[in-house]
């Protein structure tokens, strides 16, 4: 049957098919709330355009596939599978997305799960957390008896339930729903967009790939620079020092590092495409969508829509990013992969199994500083004053001489533990990174732009009194709380400089 051009954007109306499906009048609420979760870059763009028959029309051209998934109530936390398929099995040497999808030193072979991510979604708290799993990674493969690379599991029979199954008996991790977008899909959205503007504080590239950035500053990345930024694993940066070419050793963890930063830029420029006026531009994110895209078929509108509502002022700098623990390992055969640290990588799974881990450390053991490097006003100061009405010992506030985008908690040796703790304490959580310079045993919590306050171990947002700020306060807490991120590993492009904007 010969393809059937899709109705104009404004003039959709529900589809004969549909008759429950909401009417125009949704067209200021679909404006509004398009691409109201996020995350899903690709399908989420559809949770907004569901409201009008455009949207049930489209949906049903999205490729479904029946998987055993773990069941879960609608309003509880969902962990979404999120696969990016490296399949080329279309391209052909002439194609002109040829370079983008195999980079300059790689050919076309086979299809495996180039990125593999698990997001947890809980609707109650607003919050959005999300772990990489590295490709390399040493595991048992479901089903087979024998220890892989996990992402070979996608490229065996019945590959991506053998995924799922991999994740679910290896981690423990239960996964509720599966998405899954290929090389053109990631490169459509990205155009659809116009590109996704970035701020490099050094130049960067990678031959293999086919990434080239020449010079720091702002640079717009089209869809087939995208591809070649988010798979960059040989990456080499210019030292502004020196203004010599340096390896980043981290391979694959850096390149996770990397997509993190791409995901969370990508969010909000289809965002702010998707909210605004251009229909046109709306409808090639649609396209972009339905074509290069694969969800379980339990995948229905009324879960995109219920998260598209839930999350509808969700922006990419809310979303908690986690790293996997790993150290490098040799396998007999002489591959090298990269070896789970399992007790290290205990509470990220615990987070996503929706267990609470018991921390080791207790508020009162804690002495910390607050400094305000992004925040509004006056939130250092609000922020010392609640951790000491739960028991912490604040022992001053202070503002920071530039802004970062992210919230910190800082440590010196031998206070992992405590730094933990007090990252449990900030709404949607916050990193987690030892920092050589400060003493052992000194904490101090720098709130970045993303910070949301601060809460209690049921995650209520709590305040505190000056006066309990200056007395030190005695309050104590139990120590039962979530997992907090771990570090980011390799080279990554920095925040834009006070006063520069790249839109």
């Amino acid at each position: 049957m010969a393809p059937v051009s899709p109705p104009a954007l404004e003039d959709a109306r529900p589809a004969p098919s549909s008759p429950s499906a909401p009417q125009r009048g949704h067209r200021t609420w679909l404006q509004r709330t398009i691409l109201g979760l996020g995350i899903f870059i690709v399908v989420a763009i559809l949770a907004g355009v569901a409201a009008a028959g455009y949207g049930y029309w489209r949906f049903n051209q999205i490729n479904k596939e029946k998987l055993s998934l773990s069941k879960v109530g609608a309003s509880e936390p969902q962990n979404f599978l999120v696969v990016g398929s490296d399949s080329r099995e279309a391209l052909q040497k002439g194609d002109p997305d040829y370079n983008a999808f195999n980079g300059r030193n790689e050919a076309p072979s086979g299809q495996r799960s180039d990125t593999i991510i698990v997001m947890r979604v809980d609707p109650k708290t607003h919050s959005v957390d999300m772990v990489s799993l590295p490709r390399d990674l040493w595991v048992p493969i479901s089903g087979t008896g024998e220890n892989q690379r996990i992402n070979t599991a996608y490229s065996l029979s019945n590959g991506r339930q053998r995924l799922i199954d991999t994740i679910q008996e290896d981690f423990g991790i239960p996964i509720n729903h599966y998405i899954e977008v290929d090389f053109k899909g990631f490169k459509g959205v990205v155009d659809a967009v116009g590109g996704v503007p970035m701020y490099f504080d050094e130049a960067m590239r990678d031959d293999n790939s086919g990434l080239s950035v020449t010079k720091p500053g702002c640079v717009t990345l089209g869809g087939e620079q995208a591809i070649a930024f988010a798979r960059a694993r040989h990456l080499e940066y210019k030292d502004p020092k020196t203004g010599k070419w340096r390896s980043d050793p981290t391979g694959d963890l850096g390149r996770i590092t990397r997509q993190q930063v791409f995901m969370r830029k990508v969010i909000d420029r289809a965002g702010g495409k998707a909210t605004s006026l251009d229909l046109a531009g709306t409808n090639d994110l649609i396209d972009a969508a339905v074509k290069n895209i694969t969800v379980d078929s339990a995948f229905g509108i009324d879960t995109m829509l219920g998260l598209g509502k839930e999350f509808k002022s969700f922006s990419g700098d809310q979303m908690v990013s986690h790293t996997l623990p790993t150290t490098p390992f040799t396998t007999n055969g002489g591959a090298q992969v990269l070896r789970l640290d399992e007790a290290g990588a205990q509470p990220i799974f615990d987070l996503f199994k929706g267990t609470k881990p018991t921390l080791k450390a207790k508020p009162a053991e804690v002495t910390l500083t607050v400094r305000n490097s992004g925040a509004a006003n006056g939130e250092a100061g609000k922020s010392q004053a609640a951790l000491v009405t739960l028991g912490f010992t604040v022992t001053g506030a202070d503002t920071g001489d530039s802004a970062v985008s992210r919230t910190t908690v800082r440590y010196g040796s031998g206070a992992k533990d405590k730094a933990d703790l007090v990252a449990t304490h900030v709404k949607g959580g916050a990193d987690v990174t030892e920092d050589p310079t400060m003493a052992a045993g000194e904490v101090r919590l720098v709130l970045g732009k993303d910070f949301g306050g601060i809460v209690d171990d049921a995650g209520k947002a709590v305040s505190g009194s000056a006066a309990a700020a200056t007395a030190g306060g005695s309050k104590s807490t139990s120590t039962t709380a979530a997992a907090t991120i771990t570090d980011s590993v390799g080279e990554a492009p920095g925040a834009a400089p006070d006063g520069v904007s790249c839109g």
